[in-house]
């Protein structure tokens, strides 16, 4: 009996094997060698053909879905079912405050025309254009100079391209846009009927079709097969249609997106005259460099965001809603974290809180924020919302770990082992934190450093502290600083530190001071709560109080064979934690809870003389709340930095191995600063 083909077999060899074996159990080949004939090329050619339509019809099931596709042009085309162009590079603004100085004291205007052009400092030895998009006019000041506040400009170069209609030839009335570094964001489009009319008609982007009838001047944009943008016109029932002999003129930015990020201190590159026909003296003083640039949306940022956009419907209502929206419209992002007022601290009601962090190399200016909340915002969220843009807050995580491991069973030196260890320490920062939303934790973190090597690591023992940095203002007193993280109560030998920066003492003299924890030395039991009185006791039981401070003691009354109540005796002190535990009394089943007082403690600001004598200069510069995890630092004259990058470090223990980013806190271990990761080894065979 003759086999059937195996058809699920599409591998290469696999299907000549199997057209071999189909065709050696027909009796017209019974006796046929295949490995040697001419008939063995024909399965070869069989085969090939098989397994190139297999292919084939594998890679374009992937194409017809928007999860599997490959392609852009597939991509793009799912995205456009679901309402989501991909976004373009989008050109970096910058601000900047332009004053002209006239020769007159005559009263005039002064115009600053769309494209005036800008240019920048060299940034990697390359200076970048900047343009103006919208005419910008103002009146003489004092009669003798114009100014200009807060003017953006863009980087790119301002083109425009015109377009003729002729229905004939272009029954779709769609029209391709040459360039591909557009910035699809600065769009402008104008038509006029014909050519000999001189009216024209600016027509606006749809965003929403449910805003569109047959008579609005509005224009549809696309991005085409092969990644140019293409603009193209409605049909009188959703949006009006071209005339035919129209004229279509589109002006656009083509820039350069992530390269010109931080450009600033410009130049203008022509002259100005005002309305007098005068020409001025111009000084540009820069207010914010250049941001929010960024590159063409990838592939798998449409998959991501095309049916997450779709969900929104073009409103803002869920945290999902604006995490879509704003990652869609601002690509400089990386992580976006949304809470409401009613999850703040302190509780604001009305209120949305955003907190943006951006890619690499990128930054977020107030001229941007502004943009984000005016123009994304809120057109599309509930009336009465107000929405606060928040700064992401680092928290940075410093590792010492100590390493046993047996050197008979690596190859490694031991400079290269420590490098390993740090690259599994930087890999577990890679994957699971530097974003919203992300916790740290000891355990995790431990198991990647044994996974370094299982054969020669026997395990490992590692600690962590915590870190925030300020970036001081001058005449600036006090600073807030938010762990969002229990923190440890110092020690003699683990406490507070914190990086230097000079400040005058009592008598005036500058000194190099630093700060230090001086935690309570007061701190005692406060209460014993009884959560069950237990039973059958005959005689009250001794009460043993344990934990990390001395000297805790108390007495327990019973009565009808209960603990009825405890009387404190002795509060003791240091203690941060108490655990309390009943010993004796012939009864079983009372439960006790002791509570510690409030967990405080205070900073001071010190100074090292000449002769490495400790000085206090204020014995009251700031507290510290253990159990909120904030710090409070108050009453110090910050006049430098002594770090080259001008922040001061504050470094203090946490008191669990578990670290979790809430609202706008990220947690991270700066793999940049070599005192994030310490590492020592110990051999077992010395």
């Amino acid at each position: 009996m003759v086999d059937r083909l195996r058809v699920t077999e599409l591998d290469f060899d696999t299907i000549k094997g199997n057209l071999r074996a189909f065709l050696q159990q027909q009796k017209e080949f019974s006796d046929y060698d295949f490995s040697g004939s001419g008939l063995s090329v024909l399965l070869d050619i069989l085969a090939y053909n098989t397994h190139y339509n297999a292919y084939y019809l594998n890679m374009v099931a992937n194409e017809s879905f928007l999860d599997t596709s490959l392609l852009r042009e597939s991509t793009v085309s799912h995205a456009k079912t679901l309402g989501y162009i991909p976004h373009s590079k989008k050109s970096p603004t910058a601000t900047i405050t332009l004053t002209a100085n006239s020769s007159t004291t005559t009263a005039g205007t002064l115009t600053i025309p769309e494209g005036f052009s800008f240019l920048s400092d060299q940034i990697d030895g390359k200076s970048y254009n900047f343009v103006s998009l919208e005419e910008q006019i103002v009146s003489k000041i004092n009669n003798s100079q114009y100014v200009f506040t807060n003017l953006e400009i863009n980087e790119g170069q301002l083109i425009t391209n015109e377009f003729p209609f002729v229905e004939s030839s272009n029954p779709k009335q769609i029209f391709t846009l040459p360039e591909k570094n557009i910035d699809t964001t600065t769009l402008k489009v104008i038509v006029r009927p014909n050519i000999a009319n001189t009216s024209s008609t600016v027509y606006s982007k749809v965003n929403d079709v449910l805003n569109v009838d047959g008579t609005s001047d509005v224009y549809f944009l696309q991005e085409n097969r092969d990644g140019n943008y293409e603009i193209y016109f409605g049909n009188n029932s959703v949006g009006r249609k071209l005339n035919d002999g129209a004229t279509i003129s589109v002006t656009y930015l083509v820039t350069n997106g992530t390269d010109s990020n931080k450009a600033n201190n410009f130049v203008q590159k022509s002259t100005l005259a005002d309305s007098n026909g005068d020409s001025t003296n111009i000084v540009i003083t820069p207010i914010s460099a250049a941001s929010g640039g960024s590159d063409k949306e990838t592939v798998d940022s449409i998959k991501f965001s095309a049916p997450n956009q779709f969900t929104t419907q073009n409103r803002l209502v869920t945290k999902k809603d604006y995490e879509t929206t704003i990652l869609k419209e601002v690509p400089s992002i990386e992580a976006i974290s949304v809470w409401g007022g009613e999850d703040n601290d302190p509780v604001v009601y009305g209120k949305i809180f955003i907190s943006l962090k951006p890619r690499k190399n990128f930054f977020i200016s107030e001229t941007e924020k502004n943009r984000i909340v005016d123009n994304i915002i809120k057109p599309k969220s509930i009336i009465g919302i107000e929405t606060e843009l928040v700064d992401p807050s680092l928290t940075f995580i410093l590792i010492t770990t100590n390493v046993l491991f047996d050197n008979k069973k690596t190859a490694e030196s031991e400079e290269a082992f420590k490098a390993s260890i740090k690259n599994s320490i930087v890999e577990y920062n890679n994957t699971n934190l530097n974003r919203f939303d992300s916790n740290f934790s000891l355990s995790k973190l431990s198991k990647a450093i044994d996974e370094t090597d299982r054969n020669s690591i026997i395990g490992s023992e590692t600690s962590v502290r915590v870190q925030k940095r300020i970036s001081p203002v001058i005449g600036t007193s006090s600073y807030t600083l938010d762990f969002g993280e229990k923190l440890k109560r110092g020690t003699t030998t683990d406490k507070l530190t914190t990086t230097q920066f000079s400040s005058p003492d009592s008598t005036g003299v500058v000194r190099n001071v630093e700060l230090e924890e001086t935690p309570f030395s007061s701190t005692g039991i406060s209460r014993i709560t009884i959560h069950d009185p237990g039973f059958g006791y005959t005689i009250a039981p001794e009460i043993i109080i344990t934990g990390d401070g001395t000297g805790a003691k108390a007495i327990a009354t019973v009565s009808g064979g209960e603990v009825t109540s405890v009387v404190i005796t002795d509060r003791g002190k240091d203690y941060t934690n108490a655990q309390l535990t009943l010993s004796g009394g012939n009864g079983t089943g009372a439960s006790l809870s002791v509570s510690v007082d409030s967990r405080n403690g205070t900073i001071r600001s010190i100074f090292f003389d000449d002769d490495g004598n400790r000085n206090i200069i204020n014995d009251n510069a700031g507290s510290i709340d253990y159990d909120k995890g904030v710090i409070e630092i108050n009453n110090i004259n910050i006049r430098t930095v002594t770090a080259s990058d001008g922040l001061i470090r504050l470094t203090i223990g946490a008191e669990s191995g578990i670290i979790e980013s809430t609202r706008n806190n990220i947690v991270a271990i700066d793999i940049e600063d070599p005192l994030s990761i310490t590492t020592t080894l110990q051999s077992t065979n010395l």
